[in-house]
């Protein structure tokens, strides 16, 4: 039992270093972070073109505000919004969590624990008894919050990934759908070369823009994947400084070859990571410039440099050719149950669901914290010395 308990031990402590289970487990939290981002952006996209559409103005002599009746449905998006900034900080804060449980503070703690527990199993076994709680206290540390974001990945992925998706589908539609109903209201100042121009510089940013975005995806993760190698070599370094001896440190002469040559592939780490942080600030100005542009051409083809007296025979033309307004309305209105959908979802996959699994993962371990292996036995039940 002590050989096997030993070798459990050594590949729970094998693990903690190894890192896999952290690695993937912040590509899937990334990755969900992503997500919330796009439909935050989405909700926003919607909230702007119901607020022009509201702002559109019809009548000769009496002027109405037709999208008004909109009002109750803004509300909700804005709501929907705020929610997702909830959502959005709650995996934030989970990244955060992630790295630092995963940083190396907390491996050498852990490893230590189990050295301590190892040594009082085999060798006293009147101390393994507070050793264990010690080491299930670390253990506890460094792999909840990984646990259970794990368990609530794998149950986004079998059930609320696809009605997730579905539904952010619909609300982006729904927002384009709002924004070439504004566009239709208001571009017709331009003729048809101009428009057609934007148009086509608008579709090579958009282009543009998801190159990259695809690259600065890519950059993070080279930066991530440089920030790991770097944490590594330090720990590795670290294991052979806490090797040397007192004299060993304290003399300046004393050499140590594998410390050397760890400290220099330390030092081109550090120096390929400066290049990829680099290059990361520089495809992130890039894509600032292409949204600021692509923020220029929409509000030249939304007409919002034009005056609204010049404008106003054009729409009310435009709405009585082109659109109905019961129709438009309807069509907002439909979106309702996928914004529903999508807080629901949020909620439950950001904040429900790694709350409930962090308060389960808590009692298992309480219930792990009071079990005593029944290879340790209390102090008070050892056999006498033999004399």
């Amino acid at each position: 039992m002590q050989v096997w308990l030993t070798l459990l031990i050594a590949a729970l402590v094998t693990l903690c270093w190894l890192s896999v289970l952290d690695r993937a487990t912040q590509r899937q939290v990334e990755s969900a972070t992503t997500q919330a981002l796009v439909a935050f952006a989405a909700a926003r996209g919607l909230n702007a073109g119901i607020s022009v559409l509201q702002s559109t103005e019809v009548g000769v002599g009496v002027t109405t505000h037709p999208f008004e009746a909109l009002d109750p449905f803004n509300d909700l998006v804005e709501d929907y919004s705020s929610i997702m900034k909830l959502a959005i900080g709650s995996l934030i804060g989970q990244t955060l969590l992630l790295e630092i449980s995963s940083s190396l503070v907390f491996k050498l703690a852990l490893t230590l624990s189990a050295a301590i527990f190892l040594v009082c199993l085999w060798w006293r076994p009147d101390a393994a008894s507070r050793a264990w709680k010690l080491f299930a206290s670390v253990a506890l540390v460094r792999f909840l919050v990984l646990l259970a974001l794990l368990v609530n990945i794998m149950i986004d992925q079998a059930f609320l990934d696809e009605p997730t998706e579905q539904n952010m589908t619909e609300v982006r539609v729904l927002a384009s759908d709002v924004q070439a109903t504004n566009a239709g209201t208001s571009n017709d100042h331009l003729d048809t070369a101009e428009r057609e121009s934007l148009e086509t510089e608008r579709d090579e940013l958009q282009t543009r823009r998801n190159e990259l975005h695809t690259r600065l995806v890519e950059a993070n993760r080279h930066v991530a994947q440089a920030e790991s190698s770097m944490d590594q070599t330090r720990g590795r370094a670290a294991i052979i400084k806490a090797r040397m001896s007192l004299a060993e440190i304290l003399n300046p002469f004393h050499e140590n070859p594998e410390l050397e040559r760890l400290e220099g592939i330390l030092a081109d780490q550090r120096a390929s990571l400066e290049g990829q942080v680099e290059q990361r600030e520089q495809l992130l100005q890039e894509l600032s410039r292409t949204d600021a542009r692509r923020e220029q051409i929409r509000r030249r083809l939304a007409g919002e440099e034009e005056s609204l007296a010049d404008s106003l025979s054009r729409r009310l033309a435009g709405l009585t050719e082109s659109f109905s307004v019961e129709a438009i309305q309807a069509r907002v209105e439909s979106g309702t149950r996928a914004i529903l959908n999508l807080m629901a979802l949020f909620v439950m996959r950001t904040l429900v669901a790694p709350l409930i699994l962090l308060w389960l993962g808590l009692k298992l371990f309480r219930a792990i914290y009071g079990i005593r292996p029944p290879i340790i036995q209390r102090p008070d039940r050892l056999p006498p010395p033999s004399h």
